[in-house]
């Protein structure tokens, strides 16, 4: 799956210094999906100060309950 995030130059250095991240799911469904970021790649937006993290996710096998 390939996500787009958009921040400022902190949010996003926070985001790519954790190569886990949690999705929390619906009411009824899995409450939350871990995922792991690969793949990813940093531009500046050319009308402001946001810089947009495109990367790829892939769900983490794991236990269930």
């Amino acid at each position: 799956m390939r996500i787009c995030f958009y921040g400022t130059d902190e949010e996003i250095t926070r985001l790519c210094e954790r190569p886990v991240l949690a999705l929390l799911g619906p009411r009824h469904a899995q409450p939350v999906l871990a995922f792991e970021l690969f793949n990813a790649r940093i531009t500046t937006d050319p009308y402001g100060s946001l810089f947009r993290l495109a990367a790829d996710l892939t769900e983490m096998e794991g236990e269930r309950p």
